[in-house]
């Protein structure tokens, strides 16, 4: 099973760390209040809004878009 990867639309900042703006994330599922269950690339689980990631094509890195 191949896993739906998104782009974080605006840095998120919690008590528990930061999701920085253009981290790519893995979605795993949607929760019961309709908050999105996404993983990092370091396999910490967030539960953020889908109107705060990006539905577009994601595999290009985050280096790569700086250089355009």
């Amino acid at each position: 099973m191949t896993r739906k990867s998104y782009r974080v639309l605006e840095t998120i900042s919690t008590v528990n760390g930061t999701l920085y703006k253009d981290d790519l994330v893995d979605f795993e599922n949607i929760e019961s209040n309709g908050d999105w269950r996404v993983k990092d690339k370091m396999g910490k689980i967030w539960y953020i809004k889908e109107q705060q990631l990006s539905s577009s094509p994601v595999r290009l890195s985050r280096e790569e878009s700086k250089d355009e």
